[in-house]
């Protein structure tokens, strides 16, 4: 369930934003071609900006002018040839099939490009459902029409986005600031020896750096005016947040293990959890323009714990004791050091005067978004993922193509080929999940159409149900596709009760089609699978590389480069994401295509754990000012760096993970001890990697 102020947030935020801009501006378009020139020009016109308007993501300007442009002109291609196909049916056997496959092929282009196939899919099944025209002169009106349509959303959403484009950023600024609230609240509840296991961590790592790139990539692009600089600031300032929450996760057990009597684990699950609180104040107060509440520089449960450091003894002094003080003062002085942050950090959503953009490179944050045509040839090879995916999803289509036209006719038949398409994705796991969704949610939007329609409601009611559900559909598309196809679902039987009034058994056809598709979705989901084991080696050995080049920009004992720590930093978090929705999607598989599972969970756990590792070895050093390390120091860095270089290179020989470390007393120094920690966390993880890409399981799974 949402909070109120997470629902809030919702409803300030971009998605929300998005999907209110598309309803109105397929709405406005539509009824103004009605109010000129009746229905049937209405609907061709519409239909051109309900096909592009799926397209419309948050994008720099440049970006969205292509996307938006692209979807117009190929959606057209796809409308005037289904159109004319009407006239000769048996010609949609073949053509159906081939706009299934040229659409799958558009998502070489990855995620972003999704929207885009999809527009010229539903396009290409909607139009299905229209009556023939009655010649070629009205065939080439409505083709007209409809990329008329395609372009005036085109031009409205370039002309919305170019508005809004500083909101969009504070957006997205706030979509972050409510995520590392999450996180800072569930680091509290961490604190707990009965805490979630492993997999919540992965998670975790998981969305927030999601999250965080999508913020990069909106924030840090186009930073043309001072209101850009102030909030490229703001994130920079929070990612420096979210490094501190990070390194926040390496001690919890240690200092449980010696503190649990003690005020001192209420105190930290207190301090993590009001920085939780402070960061979900700030992500409202930007959407909403008014003033969060300051955070006290020295907290009561920060207090508590300075107390606890003076005060407490054991009765008889143990080296374990002052691990653990030790590891209770470095996790107490990065909450400081957070709570810190929080206080540079503008209340509301006044520019602040400090600049922590002098001399970073902001280019080397952001992910390219490029449509190479060059990515469609490299794309044409029998092992290429995206290849399999439109041979797949043309195949289905030919599948509910055939069986339609055995099955006993009636006239939304479409709808089982749309369910194909949104359903069937290049991942098993993707495609499973929205199986469950799709099928779930159109269930719940039946039965509210069925409890609506039971009303006789008006022709005012009705209009505004199709306006409010189009919005929410658009909202929840990348939230949560299950609320996506239950408002979908209320949206498409909505317009036909308006359209075609006295329709019979609308919802129980809908239902019993969305069903018929989703099972053929779920078969052809075997056909030609491309499952994640065959990435498995390529992304542990990519995190590996990238765990590495952290380390070195940490371990550098001469001097730390603050560009090139941030630009390795960011590598690591990209690399930890990726490798953690490797394993949430093979999590999603069959059993006999998952490979080592287990073994993959610990190794992006301890990876994480060493970046906290040396996170916090950042900050030690920061705090110290050392730029330049007496000789002694320097060679401990470099002995470290060493180490982990033996261990995570890509020829690491087997005796590294085998190696047990040398016993060794304990010490009171806390660079010494995470350097010694860093070193233990290379050798697990070598041993992981090596479990994980031995022979027997590297082998690639027949496809």
């Amino acid at each position: 369930m949402l909070t109120p102020r997470q629902i809030l947030i919702l409803v300030h935020g971009r998605y929300f934003t998005s999907g209110l801009v598309s309803a109105v501006g397929v709405a406005m378009l539509g009824l103004l071609a009605y109010a000129l020139a009746g229905l049937g020009p209405a609907i061709a016109l519409g239909s051109g900006a309900l096909t592009v308007c799926f397209a419309d993501n948050p994008a720099p300007i440049r970006v969205k002018r292509v996307e938006l442009l692209f979807t117009s002109l190929a959606s057209t291609v796809a409308f005037a040839l289904v159109s004319a196909s009407l006239w000769w049916p048996p010609v949609q056997i073949v053509l159906i099939p081939l706009l299934g496959f040229c659409s799958g092929l558009i998502a070489v282009w990855g995620k972003r490009a999704l929207a885009m196939s999809f527009s010229v899919l539903f396009i290409s099944v909607i139009t299905l459902g229209s009556p023939a025209m009655s010649g070629a002169a009205q065939l080439a009106a409505a083709v007209a029409l409809f990329l008329a349509g395609a372009l005036l959303y085109t031009g409205y959403a370039l002309i919305l986005a170019h508005w809004l484009r500083l909101r969009t950023k504070q957006q997205a600024l706030a979509e972050l600031l409510a995520q590392l609230g999450l996180f800072a609240r569930w680091l509290g509840d961490n604190l707990h020896p009965q805490a979630e296991g492993v997999s919540t961590a992965v998670a975790q790592i998981t969305a927030i750096n999601d999250t965080l790139q999508n913020t990069r990539d909106i924030v840090l692009r186009d930073v043309d005016t001072d209101a850009d600089r102030a909030l490229a600031a703001r994130l920079v300032l929070l990612l420096e947040v979210n490094e501190a929450l990070l390194a926040s996760q390496t001690d919890a057990e240690l200092i449980l293990s010696q503190f649990d009597a003690t005020p001192v684990p209420d105190a930290l699950r207190d301090w993590a959890r009001r920085l939780g609180e402070a960061l979900d104040q700030r992500a409202e107060a930007l959407l909403r323009g008014t003033q969060a509440q300051t955070l006290p520089q020295h907290l009561p449960c920060a207090q508590i714990i300075d107390h606890a450091l003076l005060t407490l003894r054991p009765s008889q002094p143990s080296a374990a004791f002052e691990q653990a003080r030790m590891a209770l003062r470095a996790s107490a002085d990065k909450l400081q050091r957070i709570t810190d942050l929080l206080a540079q950090l503008p209340l509301g959503a006044t520019a602040s005067a400090a600049d922590p953009l002098h001399g970073l490179d902001l280019q080397a944050f952001l992910s390219p978004l490029r449509y190479d045509p060059r990515a469609l040839w490299l794309s044409m090879r029998w092992d290429s993922p995206i290849l399999r995916y439109a041979i797949r999803l043309a195949l289905a289509m030919l599948a509910g193509e055939l069986l339609l036209r055995v099955l006993p006719y009636h006239p939304h038949d479409y709808w089982v080929l749309l369910t194909i398409g949104v359903i069937l994705r290049p991942n098993y796991s993707v495609t499973r999940q929205r199986i469950k969704d799709r099928v779930l949610g159109t269930l719940l939007g039946c039965m509210l159409v069925a409890a609506l329609l039971s009303t006789h409601p008006s022709l005012a009611v009705m209009t505004l149900g199709v306006f409010v559900s189009l919005a929410l559909a658009r909202t929840f598309i990348t939230l949560n596709y299950r609320f996506t196809a239950l408002f979908a679902s209320v949206n498409a039987l909505l317009l036909v009760a308006l359209l075609e009034p006295g329709s019979q058994f609308l919802v129980t056809l809908r239902l019993q089609d969305t069903l018929l598709g989703a099972a053929l979705a779920w078969a052809f989901s075997f056909v030609l699978p491309r499952w994640e084991a065959n990435d498995l080696r390529r992304q542990v050995e990519a995190l590996q590389h990238a765990v590495l080049g952290y380390a070195r920009a940490v371990l550098d004992p001469q001097q730390v480069s603050d560009l090139n720590y941030r630009r390795e930093r960011k590598r690591v978090q990209d690399a930890l994401a990726a490798v953690g929705g490797l394993h949430a999607r093979m999590l999603e598989e069959p059993r006999q295509h998952q490979r080592m599972m287990r073994e993959l969970s610990a190794f992006i756990a301890h990876s994480d754990i060493l970046s906290a590792h040396l996170a916090t070895l950042r900050v030690l050093r920061a705090q110290r000012g050392d730029r330049v390390l007496p000789p002694e120091q320097q060679q401990r860095l470099r002995r470290t760096l060493d180490q982990l270089q033996h261990c995570l290179g890509r020829h690491a020989p087997a005796a590294c993970s085998d190696a047990a470390p040398a016993v060794s007393a304990p010490v009171d120094n806390p660079v010494e001890r995470r350097l010694r920690e860093v070193e233990a966390e290379g050798r697990t993880i070598a041993r992981l990697a090596r479990q994980i890409l031995q022979p027997t399981t590297a082998t690639p799974i027949p496809s």
